[in-house]
């Protein structure tokens, strides 16, 4: 398993340093490509990147905001596919293990024309998982309360390179069912963890272990699972928690001598 810290797009454009603090901690990095961030950071900023990394791991996290994969609106879904595409100059610099995709399932909203959202969400990941064909592509849990809906999309979609990032701030948030139930279900399909704490009401993205989330089963999980290459990004909101998040990790996953190569202990 590999280690990233989530490096928020506002950071990427105000406060770029802090991929670099992010490296020299020998993690490595989890880049939040928002619009912004596609609008403002030139290609020559991530091919200055890319010299930097070495062989640490990066993975990004697409732009979610505004958007929807499965709109029933085709002007959304359009605009939806166009920021979507436009990560592709990037992805070809730095060559990201993962892109974290936001499906845009909300229960509410969703529900009452489910049959044609995921109908639109099949053909969008399709299209994203034939547009980077050698990149994983990772569609992670948000307002899901059941697995069922992203299980549904990722056997219709039916890409070897479509899986999940099972986030557990949210599923703790959101979710009707224990951990273990996803860990069973999607088992192999699982590329990414986002690992964050939260009191179960709000998604605070503090760091993990201070909150309310039962961490055992996912540490259970990774013991059995040591050489499956898995990515764990640390997505509490501040460095301090991150790295909070990291110890808890490394003190809870002792013993795992083939674990993460990008890690000094």
């Amino acid at each position: 398993m590999k280690i990233t810290g989530h490096i928020p797009g506002r950071d990427i454009i105000e406060n770029p340093e802090r991929i670099e603090r992010t490296l020299n901690r020998n993690l490595g990095i989890e880049l939040q490509l928002t619009a912004d961030v596609l609008e403002k950071v030139p290609l020559k900023f991530f091919s200055k990147l890319a010299e930097k990394l070495a062989d640490k791991p990066v993975t990004f996290h697409a732009p979610f905001m505004d958007l929807n994969p499965g709109a029933i609106d085709k002007y959304v879904r359009e605009a939806t596919l166009k920021r979507f595409k436009e990560l592709k100059p990037a992805v070809e610099i730095l060559k990201p293990e993962v892109i974290v995709f936001h499906s845009g399932f909300y229960p509410r909203k969703v529900l009452p024309v489910y049959d044609k959202w995921i109908k639109n969400c099949v053909e969008t990941f399709k299209e994203v998982c034939d547009l980077f064909p050698e990149t994983k592509i990772a569609v992670e849990n948000v307002f899901d309360d059941v697995p069922d809906y992203l299980n549904e999309l990722l056997e219709k979609v039916n890409r070897k390179n479509m899986g999940i990032c099972i986030d557990v701030g949210h599923l703790n948030i959101f979710s009707k069912l224990p951990l273990k139930d996803w860990l069973n279900l999607f088992a192999d399909k699982i590329f990414e963890f986002h690992i964050h704490d939260n009191d179960g009401i709000n998604d605070l993205h503090i760091a993990a272990g201070n909150g309310t989330f039962n961490f055992q089963p996912l540490f259970d999980f990774l013991k059995e699972n040591r050489e499956n290459p898995l990515i764990l990004t640390l997505e509490a909101k501040t460095e301090k928690d991150q790295m909070e998040s990291f110890q808890f990790l490394i003190n809870n996953l002792a013993g795992d001598e083939d674990g993460n190569k990008n890690i000094s202990r």
